[in-house]
Formats: structure tokens, sequence, C-alpha cells
């Protein structure tokens, strides 16, 4: 069944009131039915237009890049890592620290 506004002539859209009832208002001219129906049912529902980051599935665990060395992890003793250099500047000279993660355990410590 479909309602049109007497006012304007636009589509009734179902609105759930706060104690169950639904009642038909108009969205153009925000004229609001007087009749309520609490036997019959409509389905209400809802456009959500959602953002392309929210579309956007990013699975980081599963593409991970880095090199594996055949290295033993100090916590699990499992013997793969993926291992990273970074630079730190130590006291007035640049200086080159490799860096390790276990593939066990997710565990990271640097040499």
């Amino acid at each position: 069944m479909v309602n049109f506004c007497e006012n304007c002539g636009a589509l009734l859209q179902p609105n759930r009131k706060d104690d169950g009832s639904i009642s038909l208002y108009c969205k153009v001219c925000k004229e609001e039915s007087k009749e309520e129906f609490k036997n019959q049912s409509y389905q209400i529902k809802s456009k959500i237009d959602h953002t392309e980051k929210d579309r956007l599935t990013v699975i980081e665990d599963e593409f991970d890049v880095r090199p594996t060395a055949r290295v033993i992890c100090p916590k699990c003793n499992h013997t793969e890592a993926r291992y990273w250099e970074a630079e730190d500047r130590k006291k007035e000279e640049w200086e080159t620290t490799t860096y390790y993660q276990c593939v066990k355990c997710n565990w990271v410590w640097s040499e």
C-alpha cells in the first residue's frame, strides 16, 4: 500500500514512534498523518552512503614484504624472523641498527 501526502502529493514515509506505533510523514512538507498503524507492518530502510575509506578493506598481516632471515628468536626460539634496518644517531655519528621481528610470536629485538 502506497500513501501520498494530501498537502503536496509526495510519497509518505513510515515513522516509528517511541511507543512502537508507526505513523506516516511527508519529507517535503513535514506533515504527519493522524492515522497510526499498530497492526500493519512496514519495512523501514535507510540508505547509507559509505565513503571510499569505509568500503576499502586493508589486510596488513598477509602482505608483509619485509625480507626474512634465519635467526633464533630470543623469546620463543623460532628460527625465522623478518628484518629491517634503521639509521639512528648515536652521539655525533649515524649508526645502522638491524631490527628483527619473529614470524611466530612477533617479538621485536635488535642487534
